[in-house]
């Protein structure tokens, strides 16, 4: 087996593992979803939300972006097959990660008078915020433990730290919700906090490295382009989740909750179930990239093999959701939901198109570029805001769906800019015919769904959906020698 072979498969393992522990949270996140609405009723179910928000935009806030920014120290190191340098980074990213779990349990108790005011309205739910700082605290320092080991690109560890997590979670809150009602919704999210925080640590225990002594100015030096880094990454997440403020409050503003409630089950779906590739893909792509940042011969390649990858497996998921997309709709949500789909209908191609643009962009990640991936971010947030606010005003659901749609297409073209600009790498041919060909196959599965006659359209939608199938398997057995179906029939 060639190599060039041997990491197509890697990233098909990789893909497929954390695609089945996503999918897992999913499943997890639903039932337990449907366990407190049983329980708690509607009550209970907005106490778990605005508690799930405020815990995480304090962790966005507190965990400085440590987390994510970590990986491509801890992945370079690695990759140098210096013990002394990966040992000193190791020992280092502990310690600060250390420093901003304690900072984010000191914030939230700070906070938790102010926190209950701003959520509930008055002071009764001070105690509660007191004791999910340690939720705050524990997750950062869960994400902390995480980091390490997809720096380490352990995987499988990875991956059984994240499912076990899921389960716990799942198993300690229905006891809590059944015999302790809405008083069991904080000593379940804290046990499950714990839970975590032990399994993740489990496995990094496994990781054998020098445990060396930093004083804090040496601390406070060396984590400097890591803390920049994080911080970037953080201002750049609050700037996406006030962008989604600012629109759904445009929506509701415009036309109504029930709207916005559309809106919401739409990039629901886009994000969560969409995202399931993209985030599987790139939990193992950034370390990737990360430990050869400094190569951009070999940064072009990866580039190409993992977008190349991605485009063959949402193909036929993203050809499936188009043309069954109205069936899909009522089973997730019900009849009500079905005007999503003209959100949907255009977003479904933006996603597939940002499945290149975040395989591009994720290299200004892992040159640590703080500034210019800041400036970009804050610029394009800034300069898309009218724009969506005048395509719904003109299009409706539909006009945002178109918005996302331009939105991706300009980030992939000032990414494209960027790499050939500044570090002349270029997305392969391949990649370029290939999200070609995906583009027109959903395009004719939207048309088949569209046709009059029900009979007719539903047999052109198979055959689409058949061909799609068969030519991602085509492409996979020519370009990456592997049998798709074989892969996954192994595999289950």
């Amino acid at each position: 087996m060639d190599s060039s072979s041997s990491s197509y498969k890697s990233i098909f393992k990789s893909t497929f593992l954390f695609g089945f522990v996503r999918v897992f949270q999913i499943l997890a996140g639903i039932i337990k979803n449907k366990v407190v609405a049983l329980l708690l009723g509607p009550e209970g179910v907005g106490i778990i939300g605005i508690f799930s928000s405020s815990i995480n935009l304090l962790e966005r806030g507190a965990g400085l972006g440590i987390s994510q920014s970590a990986v491509r120290d801890i992945s370079e190191a690695n990759g140098s097959n210096n013990y002394l340098r990966f040992s000193h980074i190791i020992s280092l990213t502990n310690k600060v990660i250390l420093f901003t779990c304690l900072l984010g349990i000191v914030v939230t108790i700070i906070l938790s008078p102010y926190l209950s005011k701003w959520t509930f309205g008055d002071n009764s739910y001070t105690i509660a915020y007191i004791w999910l700082s340690l939720v705050v605290g524990l997750n950062i320092l869960t994400e902390g433990q995480l980091a390490i080991l997809k720096g380490m690109r352990q995987m499988r560890a990875l991956a059984k730290a994240s499912l076990i997590g899921s389960i716990v979670g799942l198993v300690t809150a229905v006891p809590m919700y059944y015999f302790f009602g809405k008083s069991g919704i904080v000593p379940s999210l804290v046990i499950t906090a714990i839970s975590a925080v032990f399994f993740s640590n489990f496995y990094v225990r496994k990781i054998k490295y020098d445990k060396i002594s930093f004083t804090l100015k040496q601390i406070q030096k060396e984590s400097s382009p890591i803390v920049k880094m994080g911080i970037a990454l953080m201002l750049v997440g609050f700037l996406g989740l006030l962008f989604d403020l600012l629109i759904a409050s445009y929506i509701r503003y415009k036309d109504g909750l029930e709207t916005v409630g559309f809106y919401r089950a739409g990039t629901t779906i886009i994000s969560s179930y969409f995202g399931i590739v993209i985030a599987a893909m790139s939990t193992d792509y950034y370390p990737r990239i990360s430990s050869v940042f400094n190569n951009n011969s070999k940064l072009e390649i990866e580039v190409s093999r993992q977008s190349q990858v991605g485009l063959v497996l949402i193909l036929p998921i993203a050809v499936l959701f188009v043309f069954f997309s109205p069936i899909i709709m009522r089973l997730l949500y019900s009849n009500d939901f079905i005007n999503t789909i003209f959100y949907t209908d255009y977003a479904v191609f933006g996603t597939v198109i940002g499945m290149l643009s975040n395989c591009l962009g994720m290299i200004l990640l892992a040159k640590q570029e703080a500034k210019i991936f800041t400036t970009y971010s804050t610029f394009h947030y800034m300069f898309f805001i009218p724009i969506y606010f005048l395509f719904f005003d003109k299009f409706g659901l539909s006009g945002l769906g178109i918005s996302y749609l331009i939105n991706v297409l300009f980030q992939f073209g000032v990414y494209v800019i960027i790499m050939w600009k500044k570090y002349h790498i270029k997305l392969s041919k391949n990649s370029i015919v290939q999200l070609i060909i995906s583009i027109l196959l959903i395009y004719c599965s939207l048309i088949a769904r569209n046709v009059d006659n029900k009979v007719i359209g539903y047999v052109i939608g198979i055959m689409i959906l058949i061909i799609s199938g068969l030519y991602s398997n085509y492409y996979a057995k020519k370009y990456m020698n592997i049998n798709i179906l074989e892969f996954f029939k192994k595999k289950f």
